[in-house]
């Protein structure tokens, strides 16, 4: 008869066991530790441990194993994990070498005390484990493998790839060398190598994330972003946990305009590495060309903190800065790029271009100068230049410079751009338009260079065209402020437009821009002094030798400062004797040109101005995104602009009874209209005016001679025909026309052209070309001067009543085109004013026929004209004096704020 088996209870090491495979993690730690007296518990405990990422028990536990049986390589290998867990990589070196002491021939031991020793940067030393292993097992392709790795890492890049063909020699299957192999030709430039190594690789091991992320490189680099992007999804579906993958995701997304989802992915490297100095970076300039600049600037800030020698990021810090109006901590961002990194340009533009913007000319050139010197054929580098040149107003030498960056670099469509802008101001329109089209030629949706090409062809008369560049600069950037206000002013000289037409684009401009600023509307405590001294802030860009200032510089002057305490916010850069004189009467002077439209706001609120005068409207260098967060509880505009800004946090607008009769223009004005006694402006004539002639120029000439001398822009097919009709019945009569650009032929032919087709020989005009030295002078050759229509001319017909020639003017239905009534009403002119155009015709050609007329109408027209209402300075002031009380008075009796938001 059989024995029945014998029964043996498992051994309670394999009972903690059972419990650790089970997940009973408690259980199996309190057995372990009651058997800590034997090595192989204490092992598994450590593995534990580690489940439970309890690294600092893990090895203690593991040393009390090695205590006990230092033989044990596996526990010696187990400390690997929670040393690196813990960053402590010399203790790691240091266990690997008190292992191989006892067993030197450990070929696994050898070889991962290259890999600390590696990761520990100690690379030489890496090198010697590595050459151990192979000296105990030659042909050891992992070896080789890693032996490579670190030769790459030493920049031995020959020697490395030796490395790398051996191993794949002894294991052709081997997927990570194929990889690495990959990952070394692209750091030669040798692309087409690089991704056949790496497709190598995935088709050993489609699963290996790291050749999923270096075939995205490599397909980076051979400009297909579509198909890097591809392999760097790829490789995050693998390993989420790839930080340097989110971040070039974000940079080939960035590629491929798709800036939102780029940010999306720069934020994603950033959660898995905060310190990813790169991403940070890359975030910032992702975030800045979002307009976002605080937290671009904080981005790049923590990427010089983490990396102080990126050089890059302090120079994107300092363009941040540079963009958010600060630019003196701009100019310490990119001074310490240069000094960290003598060799690289871009630091080096940018500090030419922040002291340009400072008026700091001398700096700025020695920037220029430097950078050349160092760069001789750098394009960019005579473009910087050529920008310092068009910010001192030397553009004959901005020109060439542009030019000369074109010839290095002929795809350069920001110099063309710039080259155009500066041939415009030079008045070389036909020249500037070609400038423009080139640029967009080379950059289709280069929406400055539609904005510049629109500006020329409003200078050569062409509004129509105009209006097509304008509105496509729009729908390239609809938040492209400058191309919205030269698209409303073109439109101000375009007669095919109604004023309901053009009231709906002010509107337009107001949707885009008003509705994102609300928040930032201060709010303002009700007005309690009706009475008090009121603070008058007056914001231009205009304090200069400019229309603008010709009219409020003699009110300035002649304000009743007990009533009205005058602050002045300027907005440009040139300072000449009319801004001497303006800063000297203004009780306050604010240069504001360098304050972004938040700052300019922020010390418009701090000062406290009770009424805020803007004198720009959609002109150029206007502030209106300043006045659209509503710093003052009353605003209004004046005398810069014919029509409304489309703001509703603008609550008046300067007007009078004879430009714009009460009923009349109230519709299509967003601004309450307040009109003052007489005219709307008063005018102050210019010192160094010459003397009237004491006759026509008829009696000299022979014929009569009609003269415009206002911008051409204003110069409208519909008045040329009215023209045409006038010179048609005054026989012999000439046209004198004074156009900026003129010296131009394709100008004059222009012009000419327009002309011929009524019937106008060349022989019949009087072309000359704008100049300084001709203002004033050319009145004294002209008999009768033809008021532009729809849009009339302004401070050049006061010029022209002062310098003793009458001039005929066509009754509109607007501001703009009524600006000659009010001008000839209170002249005592009004006989010279056209109801219709019949009568404007009819009205210049008895005049011209009629000699005694002439001559009567001319007689004493500076003194009837001195003597006026026009020029009532003192009157004048008074009552615009009174105007500001009133709407005072109404803020006070309103009893509350329009304004909405929050008070920032």
């Amino acid at each position: 008869m059989k024995k029945p088996a014998s029964y043996a209870p498992p051994s309670p090491l394999a009972i903690a066991m059972e419990h650790h495979r089970a997940g009973r993690l408690e259980q199996a730690e309190a057995l372990y530790r009651k058997l800590d007296g034997k090595a192989e518990a204490l092992h598994l405990l450590a593995l534990l441990y580690q489940q439970d990422a309890r690294h600092a028990d893990a090895i203690d536990a593991l040393q009390r194993a090695i205590d006990q049986e230092p033989g044990r390589a596996p526990y010696y290998i187990a400390l690997d994990a929670s040393y690196r867990a813990l960053g402590l990589l010399p203790a790691l070196q240091a266990s690997y070498a008190r292992l191989l002491q006892g067993q030197p021939d450990n070929i696994e031991a050898q070889l991962l005390l290259g890999h600390a020793l590696r990761d520990d940067g100690r690379l030489p030393d890496a090198l010697s484990s590595y050459l151990a292993v192979l000296a105990l097992q030659p042909e050891h392709a992992e070896a080789y493998s890693n032996l490579g790795d670190t030769l790459k890492l030493m920049g031995n890049l020959d020697e490395a790839q030796v490395c790398y063909v051996k191993a794949l020699e002894l294991q052709p299957g081997f997927a990570e060398v194929h990889n690495n192999l990959g990952s070394l030709y692209q750091q030669q430039g040798q692309w087409a190598l690089s991704a056949a190594h790496v497709e190598a690789a995935l088709a050993l091991r489609p699963d290996l994330a790291a050749a999923h992320y270096n075939l995205g490189v490599t397909r980076q680099q051979q400009g297909a972003p579509d198909e890097a992007l591809a392999c760097y999804q790829r490789a995050l579906e693998i390993d989420p946990r790839l930080a340097q993958a989110w971040n070039n995701m974000g940079i080939a997304l960035k590629e491929l305009d798709r800036l939102e989802a780029a940010i999306a992915a720069y934020r994603a490297a950033l959660a898995l590495a905060p310190d990813f100095a790169e991403a940070l970076n890359n975030l910032g300039g992702a975030l800045l060309d979002q307009d976002q600049g605080a937290e671009a600037i904080d981005c790049f800030q923590h990427a010089v903190t983490v990396s102080p020698g990126y050089v890059e990021a302090y120079c994107n810090l300092g363009v941040a800065y540079k963009a958010d109006y600060r630019h003196e901590e701009a100019l310490v961002c990119f001074a310490n790029a240069v000094h960290l990194q003598p060799g690289y340009a871009e630091p080096y533009a940018m500090l030419a271009l922040t002291n340009a913007e400072l008026q700091r000319h001398v700096q700025a050139l020695g920037w220029c100068e430097k950078t050349l010197a160092l760069w001789p054929d750098s394009a960019s580098a005579h473009f910087n230049l050529g920008v310092a040149y068009a910010n001192m107003d030397r553009l004959p030498e901005a020109v060439t410079c542009f030019e000369q960056a074109i010839v290095r670099d002929p795809g350069f469509a920001q110099a063309y751009n710039n080259l155009g802008v500066a041939k415009n101001d030079l008045g070389r329109y036909d020249e500037a338009a070609i400038c423009f089209e080139t640029a967009i030629g080379l950059r289709p949706g280069f929406a400055e260079a539609f904005n510049n090409l629109g500006t020329t062809l409003k200078s050569q008369g062409k509004p129509d065209a105009s209006r097509q560049m304008f509105e496509q600069a729009i729908a390239l950037s609809p938040g492209y402020a400058e191309a919205h206000n030269n698209l409303l002013l073109s439109m101000q000289y375009a007669a095919g437009i109604t004023q309901e037409q053009l009231f709906q684009l002010h509107l337009r401009f107001a949707a885009q821009f008003e509705p994102a600023l609300a928040p930032q509307r201060f709010i303002h405590a009700p007005g309690r002094e009706p009475a008090k001294r009121l603070k008058i802030g007056y914001v231009s860009p205009d304090f200069r030798r400019h229309a603008v200032a010709f009219f409020i510089e003699p009110i300035l002057a002649r304000h009743d400062k007990s009533q009205v305490e005058v602050y002045c916010y300027y907005s440009h850069v040139v300072n000449d004797d009319f801004t001497a004189r303006i800063r000297a009467d203004a009780d306050h002077w604010i240069p504001c040109r360098n304050m972004s439209d938040q700052q300019l706001a922020e010390r418009i609120h701090a000062d406290g101005i009770d009424i805020l005068v803007d004198l720009a409207g959609h002109t150029s260098g206007n502030r209106l995104l300043a006045f659209a967060r509503k710093p003052a509880p009353v605003q209004l505009t004046y005398i810069g602009y014919p029509s409304t800004t489309g703001l509703a946090s603008i609550d008046y607008r300067l007007t009078d009874a004879f430009a714009e009769p009460p009923g009349q223009s109230e519709h299509v004005n967003v601004e309450t209209l307040w009109r003052l006694p007489d005219a709307f402006c008063c005018y102050a004539a210019h010192p160094n005016s010459p003397a009237v002639i004491d006759h026509p120029p008829l009696e000299d000439n022979g014929f009569i001679t009609f003269g415009c001398f206002n911008n051409y822009a204003k110069v409208s097919d519909a008045a040329i025909v009215l023209w045409a009709a006038i010179l048609a019945q005054v026989p012999g009569s000439r046209l004198m026309l004074e156009i900026l650009g003129l010296d131009n032929p394709g100008m004059r032919d222009g012009v000419e052209q327009r002309f011929a087709r009524l019937g106008i020989e060349p022989a019949r005009l009087v072309l000359i070309a704008n100049a300084r030295k001709n203002q004033f002078v050319l009145y004294n050759r002209i008999d009768i001067a033809l008021d532009p229509f729809p849009c009339n001319g302004g401070t050049t017909s006061f010029d022209t009543l002062w310098m003793g020639v009458p001039f005929v003017t066509l009754a509109g239905s607007n501001f703009i085109s009524r600006l000659g009534v009010t001008i000839l009403h209170n002249g005592g002119l009004d006989e010279l004013i056209g109801e219709d155009e019949a009568a404007y015709i009819a009205i210049a050609v008895d005049i011209a026929r009629d000699p005694a007329r002439l001559r009567r109408l001319r007689s004493g027209l500076r003194e009837r004209t001195r003597a006026s209402p026009l020029m009532d300075m003192a009157r004048f002031t008074h009552h615009l004096e009174d105007a500001y009380r009133g709407m005072w008075a109404k803020w006070c009796n309103s009893g509350c704020d329009s304004g909405e938001g929050a008070q920032p």
